[in-house]
């Protein structure tokens, strides 16, 4: 954020929505959302996850943990793709 030309209430509208998005947002839809080129949603999008992975890194979960709401997601394994 720091030294960028985009406005603060455009980088806090980024934060917002790559932290509400219980599946993700992609680039694209973060490019939508914005307003700004492809390669500027990006970059933000980058630069926050990288952000909130050196934020969380230093925690660590013990015991029992409680989830209230998540998204668990994946492919199947086996199978032959486009065959039925």
């Amino acid at each position: 954020m720091q030294g960028t030309k985009l406005p603060l209430s455009l980088w806090f509208l980024a934060i917002y929505l790559l932290s509400q998005a219980k599946t993700g947002l992609s680039a694209l839809a973060l490019k939508r959302h914005l307003g700004v080129s492809y390669p500027t949603a990006w970059l933000i999008q980058h630069k926050l996850m990288q952000a909130m992975t050196l934020r969380e890194a230093c925690y660590v979960l013990e015991g029992r943990v409680q989830v209230d709401d998540a998204y668990l997601g994946g492919e199947l394994s086996g199978g032959t793709a486009g065959r039925g």
